[in-house]
């Protein structure tokens, strides 16, 4: 049914399906807003200056040595969670695009340049501990929706025997 009209099968879905398309494609601008508000823009309290951290899990242990519990679970979930959408909107927009090397790179990559305009345009650090955290949220994500896809197969596959 579209719009309250009954029509073949086909019709119907290529509707739904367009309508979906239309509603993801609003909220990944949505998710893109506000990535760029949390990292470019958004004041952060607990950065004092620029500076460039290469050494992997330094920021990481050196929260977790302050005795900050909470600065350490947000920094490391908020990394996760705030890529973890990315991983799942490459497959869903970019079907040709939906391999582990090509959404773990693109994870990488704009994870890499959101650090490189942190450094040079704001007065923040560039961490490699984002970069590793954001990357496997997006690995997250990936994994997360190649599990709903399996699903809706597995379901789909039993409606049809029926």
């Amino acid at each position: 049914m579209v719009l309250g009209v009954k029509e073949g099968d086909v019709e119907v879905n290529v509707s739904i399906r367009s309508i979906v398309k239309k509603v993801m494609f609003i909220l990944f601008i949505a998710y893109t807003a506000v990535v760029i508000y949390a990292t470019l823009i958004r004041e952060n309290e607990h950065v004092y200056g620029k500076a460039m951290n290469l050494d992997l899990f330094s920021t990481i242990r050196l929260m977790w040595d302050s005795g900050n519990i909470m600065l350490t679970l947000t920094n490391i979930l908020g990394n996760i969670v705030m890529f973890a959408p990315l991983g799942m909107f490459i497959p869903l927009f970019m079907k040709w695009f939906d391999g582990f090397i090509q959404v773990f790179t693109t994870g990488f990559l704009i994870s890499f340049l959101i650090e490189i305009l942190q450094y040079k345009l704001t007065e923040r650090v560039f961490d490699i501990d984002d970069i590793f955290l954001n990357t496997l949220g997006t690995f997250i994500g990936w994994v997360i929706i190649k599990i709903l896809y399996w699903v809706k197969n597995v379901l789909k596959a039993r409606f049809k025997k029926r």
